[in-house]
């Protein structure tokens, strides 16, 4: 943690009690130095406070909190069973954040082809989104199923969070890529994930890599 670390944190309660703590802060330390709130999709929140300190929180029973997805932490406070369900949480994998060659490999081609294809169509800002964006985050879950044990300092839960400490090269390039307009973006994340991945069984899938250069008429050269 450093200057710019938020506070994330569960509040763990008694089934019914939930809606107590779900989108209002006067529980919280100083809540009259609190200038933002917003309620979350998943029952929490988020707040700000006025010197900018950021904390983010999610509301849960024991039950509830079993299903929830954790790396580091720590119990504060405990009347009873929340220090077990953490460390099952802990050692559980999430299984949308799992990398797999194959399927994230796959998916970063897809994704270079629709963000390119929007792109060519004038939606630049999506375009953007989806090459800097799905295809980024593809290309770094298919980089680290092939590296697991060389990656020890990725967040489990954000393939984005600490790259450049596991892999500080990869996350050069990958910067120097995305800096560009989308499509040519999109070129120089190919040659990364040649260059990283490979073209074979145990990289990217020839007849797809082919496919995707084909129909945008992108050299085979880099």
């Amino acid at each position: 943690m450093d200057e710019w670390s938020d506070h994330d944190f569960a509040v763990v309660v008694i089934p019914g009690a939930e809606v107590r703590y779900r989108g209002t802060t006067d529980w919280m330390p100083q809540p009259e130095r609190v200038v933002l709130v917003l309620g979350e999709h998943h029952g929490g929140g988020k707040a700000m406070y006025d010197d900018g300190h950021f904390i983010e929180w999610g509301v849960a029973t024991l039950d509830s909190l079993a299903t929830w997805a954790a790396e580091d932490y720590a119990v504060l406070f405990d009347r009873g069973g929340v220090a077990q369900v953490m460390e099952r949480v802990a050692s559980t994998p999430f299984p949308s954040n799992v990398p797999h060659l194959r399927r994230d490999s796959a998916l970063f081609l897809t994704a270079l082809l629709h963000g390119v294809g929007r792109a060519r169509r004038g939606e630049i800002l999506s375009a953007g989104s989806i090459i800097r964006g799905d295809g980024v985050q593809t290309l770094l879950r298919a980089v680290r199923a092939r590296s697991a044990d060389a990656s020890p300092a990725l967040d489990r839960l954000d393939g984005l969070r600490r790259v450049e400490q596991a892999f500080s090269d990869l996350a050069r390039e990958i910067a120097d890529a995305v800096a560009q307009a989308p499509e040519p973006a999109a070129r120089a994340l190919l040659a990364v994930a040649d260059r990283y991945l490979g073209v074979g069984p145990e990289g990217l899938n020839p007849a797809g890599r082919e496919a995707v250069v084909r129909r945008l008429g992108w050299s085979t050269e880099h």
